[in-house]
């Protein structure tokens, strides 16, 4: 998954939307819209207690940001527990030229997600 697109991944506080205390759900408009302001033109936004939301462009896409969002996470995570958060991140140039990746790895793994949803 393409740097590029979670530098900067928004975090959406819901109890701002909702006026204070909710259940965590967003259940109305109200907090539909919010969330979705939050997303803006990320392709995610962590949702404080509730984990996240993830949008794209197709449900193939949406699919594999999901997917691949709670993975390069856990990586992330194990990388800077290893390194001392001494990690080189992808630069600008490099998350473009990965993100042109992006529709031939959603196309394969859309294929064999499909027949696995579908075997079940």
């Amino acid at each position: 998954m393409s740097a590029f697109l979670w530098r900067g991944v928004p975090v959406f506080e819901i109890r701002t939307a909702a006026g204070g205390a909710s259940d965590m759900l967003v259940r109305n408009g109200l907090l539909g819209r919010a969330l979705a302001q939050t997303v803006g033109d990320k392709a995610a936004a962590l949702m404080r207690g509730h984990g996240a939301v993830v949008v794209g462009p197709s449900l193939p896409e949406a699919v594999r940001r999901s997917v691949y969002l709670e993975m390069n996470a856990r990586l992330q995570w194990q990388a800077m527990n290893l390194s001392g958060d001494k990690v080189t991140y992808l630069d600008d140039e490099e998350a473009k030229r990965a993100e042109a990746n992006d529709a031939v790895i959603t196309s394969r793994a859309w294929e064999l997600w499909k027949r696995k949803a579908l075997a079940r």
